[in-house]
């Protein structure tokens, strides 16, 4: 096969994994999100917030249970099947530390429930909801293992179905155990959400122990041993960081109400007010973001393996791509959620109390996805140590802020938080991504024609609706249509000036294996930004002559 078709086929490779996995994020997020309506409406913002917290608590136990194991298990697979040989002893080395890094991890949650319930949550009736969640720890590591393996091989499709039918488990057993048990009160209804939690896992750990005894090993001409130190090499930077960051971001989580009560508000306001944001307006903020997630998942596995074969030309091209792609779409979602956020808040809360937040945080969403697939990029260019100590400054200076102005300056004061965590951490990581590699835009096309774009589109719509008086009454309908109607007015605007163009339309084709389908007025591929007729906004070390895709 000639270099091209090696390299369409890898770029098949990655978009169709990515069309995969963004298909199951959607819709697990549109689930997602409409069972999250579903729970604010019964418990209530008050409700909503006490569930955040809970999880916070538990996220920090998830995240020091896994330990680094999902990266571990994707590069080593990668690496395994580069080398040619079999990666099933790796596998179920991974499967084992998972066990007993998740084991211990559910022992301390389990010891340190009343304690952390009294003194972290200010509500000891929260002990019983950790102590049913400590039980799924080592499910979720193992289950991890088994997605770092499933993402290295590519066989997303299958990873994803067990996703899905994990929730589907999940809302079922919840919705009929909120039956029984939120007549009882708001606590025994989280109880109810986190029974709920432990069943999904362990379901989702034995569909993953059984679709993985079925795969067939394409990589068994070479013996291969298991290699406890290549994982701790990959796992433990990673769980150093990401542990030392949910730490602080554990504490952060917890400071936040009490520094809103410190401010004035009472506990029951504080409380709402925080479940608001983080249980109303982030999923909203999210919900776009599923095709950037799967993508910066599998984008590690195909770094890792050029990084590894020293294919800097291909590495090149993929990270001007995907940054550049990253940039047009965050830019087009960013305007619409702040254009829409009145009707986004009635049509899925039926009420506008998130919309102020929305419109608000939608500014902050293009940094938010841009350092989504910078943070994936970086770990694949085996640069987690990087990411860690990015992660561990920015969650240091927030616990700092947070309990430095959040008492004096209130919401606005966490709004404030907010923008400048996200712009810390974003600034580091794409400075370091523009150190181990070329980053390449054009400033012009990539960043201020599609900005303008992205506001002109939904400003339009919303100024056309308004003008009809269709906004008056926000409905699903209605919504839909603005939201589409800007999606496409927008995308038009950028082939008008030139930030898409028919080379990317045929690119996406190709990658799909639609290649008999040719483009009117498709250019030869641009070298770089400056044969484009633009500036470089970030050009920095001059890569190899290896060809790229």
């Amino acid at each position: 096969m000639t270099a091209k078709g090696i390299a369409m086929n890898n770029a098949r490779k990655i978009l169709g994994g990515t069309l995969i996995l963004t298909a199951a994020s959607f819709l697990m997020q549109t689930v997602g999100v409409s069972f999250n309506v579903w729970l604010t409406a019964r418990l209530g913002a008050e409700g909503i917030g006490l569930f955040q917290l809970i999880l916070t608590v538990y996220n920090l136990a998830v995240t020091l249970g896994c330990g680094g194991v999902r990266l571990a298990a994707s590069r080593l697979t990668v690496e395994g099947q580069a080398r040619g040989e079999n990666t099933r002893k790796t596998v179920l080395g991974c499967v084992r530390y998972a066990l007993l890094t998740g084991s211990a991890a559910a022992l301390a949650l389990f010891a340190a429930a009343d304690f952390a319930a009294v003194h972290w949550l200010s509500d000891a009736g929260s002990a019983l909801p950790l102590r049913i969640l400590a039980l799924s720890l080592p499910f979720v590591a193992m289950s991890s293992a088994f997605n770092g393996y499933f993402t290295a091989v590519g066989k997303v499709g299958r990873y994803s179905a067990v996703r899905i039918l994990e929730q589907g488990v999940k809302i079922g057993i919840v919705a009929l155990l909120m039956a029984r048990l939120l007549p009882r009160g708001m606590r025994w209804g989280c109880v109810a959400i986190v029974a709920g939690i432990l069943l999904s896992e362990l379901f989702s750990f034995l569909c993953l122990h059984v679709l993985y005894n079925m795969e067939k090993q394409m990589y068994s001409t070479k013996s291969h041993f298991f290699s406890l130190r290549g994982l701790l090499h990959i796992a433990l930077p990673d769980v150093s960081g990401t542990g030392a960051r949910s730490v602080l971001l554990t504490i952060e989580h917890l400071l936040i109400p009490r520094g809103l009560r410190r401010s004035g508000a009472s506990a029951d306001a504080a409380l709402a007010a925080y479940g608001c944001i983080h249980g109303m307006v982030f999923p909203v903020l999210l919900y776009p973001s599923a095709i950037l997630t799967s993508l910066a998942g599998l984008l590690i596995p195909e770094l890792a393996g050029r990084h590894a074969l020293g294919r800097q030309g291909q590495i090149a091209s993929i990270i001007r791509r995907v940054l550049r792609m990253t940039m047009l779409f965050s830019l087009g979602t960013a305007g619409i959620l702040y254009a829409f956020a009145d009707g986004l808040s009635q049509v899925v809360y039926g009420a506008s109390d998130s919309a102020f937040y929305l419109r608000i945080l939608s500014v902050l969403v293009p940094v938010m996805y841009c350092d989504m697939t910078v943070d994936g990029m970086l770990k694949g260019l085996d640069e987690q140590r990087a990411c860690m100590r990015y992660n561990i400054w920015d969650s240091a200076l927030c616990v700092a802020l947070v309990w430095g102005v959040l008492p004096y300056a209130g919401m606005r004061g966490y709004v404030f938080i907010l923008f400048f965590s996200e712009l810390f951490n974003f600034y580091f990581s794409l400075r370091r991504l523009c150190r181990v590699s070329t980053v390449e835009l054009d400033l012009a096309a990539d960043l201020f024609m599609p900005l303008c774009c992205g506001v002109c589109a939904p400003a339009f719509v919303l100024l056309l609706m308004r003008s009809c008086g269709l906004c008056a009454v926000w409905g699903k309908g209605v919504l839909i249509f603005s939201v589409a109607a800007s999606v496409a007015l927008y995308a038009l605007l950028l082939f008008g000036f030139g930030c898409l163009t028919a080379e990317d339309a045929q690119w996406f084709l190709d990658a799909c294996g639609l290649s008999e389908l040719r483009l009117p007025g498709r250019k030869k591929v641009r070298k770089n930004a400056k044969k484009r007729g633009g500036k470089p906004l970030i050009l920095l070390q001059k890569v190899d002559n290896k060809k790229t895709i």
